[in-house]
């Protein structure tokens, strides 16, 4: 299984509509993909003083193939939408994961 790891870093004044997005908008959508084996979302907690809040969510994907097609389609999407909605008022950055069977 492959999984698209995305964190994001998000100011104080707009947490609660940005988790209001997440549920409602974001996850909702990038549901409606077949390709797309599960989804996850995460409240990030940080020994670090720093303001604001952080959040991952998380798609996972047979294969390597199917997380680059929705990333090139939907995710594009979806992620220029997110953007555009809340501006400088978010950071971000994906990590790649592979599972190793144990």
């Amino acid at each position: 299984m492959i999984s698209l790891n995305t964190t994001f870093h998000v100011d104080e004044d707009i947490h609660l509509s940005f988790l209001e997005y997440m549920k409602q908008t974001y996850i909702d959508k990038a549901k409606n993909d077949n390709q797309l084996l599960n989804i996850r979302f995460f409240r990030v907690h940080s020994n670090q003083i720093e303001e604001g809040h952080s959040y991952a969510v998380q798609l996972s994907f047979n294969t390597l193939d199917e997380l680059e097609n929705w990333d090139q389609t939907k995710g594009r999407i979806l992620n220029e939408e997110l953007l555009k909605k809340f501006v400088e008022k978010i950071a971000g950055f994906s990590t790649l994961l592979e599972e190793i069977e144990l």
